[in-house]
């Protein structure tokens, strides 16, 4: 039976993350929504905390053999799905009764694809619009922001079934990190508007990642995912350029961070 909206959410090791985030749609949205969630395998009691929400024809859990990552975790919730509307959600966030009016719209206007403001709990606002990665785009963001082409992070977008399609899902490519960079990439390849609507999502932070890696292997992650999307779309001349620029950049805003990221940088090369 069709839905409206599909919240897809994937889950690896989230404590009671997960928990509040389905408390919170429960409590809040009154569309008429299914919430899939797909379990890579977690090893703590994330799932078992939720089991009172299997008594709920609305939530499905689909549990996996083996941890799968991100984007064909996604693409498998989204192949479940019944909704009009796809909402992938990560797990470390809580909604709000707002979010009812973003689902409308993105109903009415299905053709674009729309985004979410992150809260954090200090208070700060994240998931504003960045320029592509590309030098093209790099360079238009400081001369001509209106042309430049932009992404946000992958925690809450909301697309039609339909152009989830077109673009091909989610691209299983990646493990984890650069497949929200590569999903917004291929849709501005396929000539689909990225919108960011109103409604504030609170984003809780320290998902399954942050407890599993330390920041060194994070970054080392990181690098790898971003040389995958370089060599799938441009050249090595292109990543190596845009990893200077950051460089850079962190060399001004951050440079204790220097030493970490030319290390990862490295480690990222190996095998």
């Amino acid at each position: 039976m069709s839905k409206e909206v599909s919240i897809v959410i994937v889950n690896y090791n989230t404590g009671n993350l997960l928990l509040n985030c389905l408390q919170s749609i429960r409590t809040a949205l009154t569309v008429d929504y299914e919430v899939i969630v797909v379990d890579n395998a977690s090893s703590d009691t994330s799932v078992t905390q939720c089991a009172d929400f299997s008594l709920d024809s609305r939530f499905i859990f689909l549990k996996q053999p083996s941890n799968y990552g991100f984007a064909k975790a996604n693409n498998i919730g989204a192949a479940r799905s019944a909704g009009r509307i796809l909402h992938f959600l990560n797990p470390d966030t809580e909604v709000s009764p707002d979010l009812n009016a973003d689902y409308e719209y993105a109903l009415e206007f299905d053709n674009m694809v729309y985004v979410n403001p992150l809260r954090n709990p200090d208070g700060a606002v994240e998931n504003r619009p960045m320029p592509l990665p590309i030098i093209r785009d790099m360079v238009l963001w400081y001369v001509s922001r209106k042309k430049a082409r932009v992404w946000y992070r992958g925690a809450s977008v909301m697309i039609s079934r339909d152009n989830f399609y077109k673009i091909g899902g989610w691209s299983e490519d990646y493990f984890i990190y650069a497949e929200d960079l590569d999903l917004f990439y291929s849709l501005w390849r396929s000539g689909i508007q990225v919108c960011l609507r109103g409604s504030e999502i609170f984003h809780l932070g320290g998902g399954s990642s942050s407890q599993r890696w330390s920041s060194l292997e994070r970054e080392v992650v990181v690098q790898r995912s971003a040389r995958i999307f370089y060599k799938k779309y441009f050249s090595e001349y292109q990543y190596v350029a845009i990893k200077i620029y950051f460089l850079f950049h962190y060399l001004i805003k951050n440079p204790r961070r220097v030493p970490r990221d030319i290390r990862a940088w490295r480690l990222s090369s190996k095998r």
